[in-house]
């Protein structure tokens, strides 16, 4: 009988997003297992599969996106914006701009975020220029103008996703989740590869 050594890594789809996200600069792998709170063997796994797609390189510094991460992630970023870490009431936090969503329903998209890890979270849109809640159109810089003042680049229709959990991490991945929800018809197929 042959036996396998270890558990056997597990990475999700968020992990890769937020992998590409973090490779802004280049990242080693045990910085990459901090800041996404997995096993050195799951961002072993993971780094390989994106390095055999062609997404990612690396070099002794560390591995970065090649031009065929940069453009992945232009694609990305054409869907949803690189997070933003912001703080509600005391805990971390991530905000994600999500581009042109299609109707949502807030409440099921905070279920979804809370089943992902995360303590809370808000689904705001923009409505005149300004980042509002949904349900009433209550303008967000009125309870957290901090967190207004760290969104750039939002348009008209957007949404805003807010998520917040025990570690950023854990509010990284619960942010991406809800934004690849909201936009997992226009995902780029090769992301997908990634978790195949």
């Amino acid at each position: 009988m042959e036996r396998k050594r270890g558990a056997y890594p597990e990475y999700t789809l968020e992990d890769a997003i937020a992998t590409i996200f973090l490779l802004r600069n280049p990242l080693g792998r045990k910085q990459i297992a901090e800041k996404l709170e997995l096993g050195e063997g799951t961002v072993r796994t993971l780094l390989r599969k994106l390095s055999n797609l062609g997404i990612i390189g690396s070099k002794q510094r560390g591995h970065f996106l090649t031009e065929k991460g940069e453009k992945l992630k232009a694609k990305i970023n054409e869907s949803f914006l690189d997070p933003v870490g912001v703080s509600v009431d005391g805990w971390p936090a991530i905000a994600i701009v999500v581009r042109n969503p299609p109707e949502f329903k807030s409440i099921e998209l905070r279920d979804e975020a809370i089943k992902f890890d995360a303590k809370g979270a808000m689904i705001l849109t923009v409505k005149n220029g300004e980042v509002v809640f949904p349900e009433d159109l209550r303008p967000l810089k009125e309870t957290y103008p901090e967190i207004v003042r760290k969104l750039k680049d939002y348009r008209e229709g957007d949404a805003i996703v807010i998520a917040w959990a025990e570690t950023p991490p854990k509010a990284l991945k619960a942010a991406i989740h809800v934004a690849v929800i909201m936009k997992e018809k226009e995902l780029p197929g090769e992301l997908l590869e990634v978790v195949k």
